[in-house]
């Protein structure tokens, strides 16, 4: 192959280049369908709907690099959004109880953590109990503010609700917020100490623990800072749907986990871009709404949704194995070469 096509080729080899290529072409399918899902406008004013999951996704990803995982997301959601409805139901300034939720959603990060390293027990074992543990107070705190179990807290000030619902710079103010966030964890991942430490962690536990810096620390930190975009994420939706419910996060565990792993995470530590976890939180978003715009309802764009992505994690295991397969061959053959040269 000629060797500027190579170059030109060699991003479109990587994973991201691949979910790029989706996108290009769910965008470019869903237009033919209806061609108002390409109308710029709205193209970008739907973000709104889904990049709050991207939010988490982010530092969901870290922890997932380190070999971790965090099970207690949704609950988390729903603590720091009722901790914050009922501060305000109470009489606090909106301002000041966005920081009692997002301190709630700290602590449940400490705790998650902290278990996990003083038992040396699962992640998925401790963040399942902690699950329940944080939904649970999330119902029992909203009984504070009067309200029912799942009841909504609304009456929430214009400016706090503004903030998931207006735009700045032309652009939603979700689509910015989610923007400054992968920049920060870009740099933090790519481009400091603790990234590669928490890389090496999930590549080789047993290396990270004689290579003299504190596994303890990293750790803890990744999941203090998942429960921070998890608790962000929260008065997000809080704001965005005007309401703060005990039950406001019950639906994006599965979702934040499966854009995380199609952004190309390896669910055993160690491998995985922040920039492909931005590309496939578009990828994922723009598919439902696709399906929408195509006239299916909830339930099959759930079923629809399912099925693309089981398909596009086959693919991401049959590529990287065939891109493996093709390292080795290459070896093999360039072996042989150098033992011909040699033999004659």
């Amino acid at each position: 192959m000629n060797d500027r096509i190579r170059v030109l080729l060699a991003p479109l080899a990587r994973w991201e280049g691949a979910l790029v290529v989706v996108l290009a072409v769910e965008i470019l399918v869903f237009g033919a369908l209806n061609p108002r899902f390409l109308d710029p406008t709205r193209l970008i004013g739907s973000t709104s709907d889904f990049l709050y999951l991207g939010i988490i996704a982010l530092p969901l990803a870290i922890v997932m690099m380190t070999g971790g995982i965090d099970i207690s997301i949704g609950s988390i959601v729903s603590l720091s959004a009722i901790v914050t409805g009922v501060l305000f139901a109470n009489g606090t300034n909106i301002w000041l109880a966005c920081v009692g939720g997002l301190a709630a959603a700290l602590l449940a990060g400490l705790v998650n953590g902290g278990a996990i390293l003083l038992t040396g027990a699962n992640p998925m074992v401790i963040t399942l109990g902690t699950q329940f543990l944080f939904a649970g107070l999330a119902v029992g705190i909203s009984g504070l503010a009067n309200v029912s179990s799942f009841e909504g807290i609304s009456g929430l000030p214009d400016g706090f609700v503004e903030i998931g619902n207006g735009k700045t710079f032309g652009l939603p103010n979700m689509l910015l917020i989610f923007g400054v966030a992968a920049v920060v964890f870009t740099v933090l991942l790519h481009g400091t100490s603790f990234g590669r430490q928490a890389r090496l962690i999930g590549a080789n536990p047993r290396a990270a623990v004689y290579s003299g810096f504190s596994v303890g620390r990293i750790t803890l930190t990744g999941y203090l800072l998942t429960a921070l975009g998890a608790g962000v994420a929260g008065l997000l939706l809080t704001s965005y749907l005007a309401s703060a419910r005990a039950d406001i996060g019950s639906s994006v565990l599965m979702p934040v986990l499966t854009l995380v792993v199609i952004g190309g995470v390896s669910m055993f530590g160690g491998e995985g871009t922040i920039g492909g976890v931005v590309i496939a939180a578009f990828v994922i978003g723009f598919l439902q709404q696709g399906l929408r715009f195509a006239g299916m309802t909830e339930s099959q764009v759930a079923v629809a949704t399912g099925t693309a992505l089981v398909a596009v994690a086959s693919l991401r295991w049959w590529t990287s194995h065939a891109a493996e397969r093709f390292k080795n061959q290459r070896a093999r053959r360039r072996r042989a070469l150098l033992a011909d040269v040699a033999a004659s």
